[in-house]
């Protein structure tokens, strides 16, 4: 029986498609860099042969130097870290570094900014819905009227002297309450007997009568 090669199972094979669509993708990265690279190369070289030949007409008189469009040359490397950008462009231009690094770092200095100033906005709202609730809160009467009770409560619970005369108090309604209960129940009994006895004496005297 043949199983095939077993090799072409195994990930790390460099004969499977995953791996050939990976080496594809990575030699195509590494051409699209070389083509950038290239194009630099080339707008630098045109860049310092004008700048060769304008300084060869300003010597020989021909025409006087401009400084109008300096700015543009100057423009990469202004503010902090100016030099860094040069010596930076300057290893893009040799291979050093890749110019995908370029772009990457420009987004992510980008994406920290904005996402600073998104987080800055919503702490701000945040901070104004709290004030907002609060503000509420504080102005509800029927939650500063709970708070109280929660407050006396609490005053109640934590002194246990307070906490032992309510509960006397409570032990004490209890046992007049039993009291009375007990006492209206043996009522009816005698109301029964008050009743036999009027009775008894309305029929004596209607014989008498």
């Amino acid at each position: 029986m043949g199983g095939g090669d077993l090799n072409l199972k195994k990930s790390w094979h460099p004969a499977t498609l995953k791996n050939q669509e990976r080496v594809w993708k990575e030699e195509r990265k590494h051409a699209e860099e070389q083509h950038k690279i290239e194009q630099m190369k080339k707008e630098l070289m045109e860049e310092r042969q004008l700048q060769e030949l304008q300084r060869l007409q300003e010597e020989s008189g021909q025409r006087k130097r401009s400084d109008r469009l300096d700015w543009m040359y100057a423009a990469p490397n202004q503010g902090a870290g100016g030099g860094n950008n040069a010596d930076e462009m300057e290893e893009y231009l040799l291979g050093k570094k890749s110019v995908d690094n370029l772009i990457r770092d420009k987004n992510s200095k980008e994406t920290v900014a904005s996402s600073a100033a998104e987080r800055f906005a919503v702490s701000n709202a945040n901070a104004n819905n709290a004030r907002d609730i609060q503000s509420k809160i504080r102005e509800d009467p029927l939650l500063m009227i709970k708070k109280r009770e929660q407050q006396s409560l609490r005053v109640i619970v934590d002194n246990p002297f307070m906490l032992k005369e309510l509960w006397n108090g409570k032990k004490d309604k209890r046992n007049k309450k039993r009291k009375y209960e007990h006492g209206h129940s043996s009522h009816p009994s005698i109301r029964h007997h008050d009743k036999d006895r009027k009775r008894t004496s309305r029929g004596y005297h209607k014989r008498i009568s």
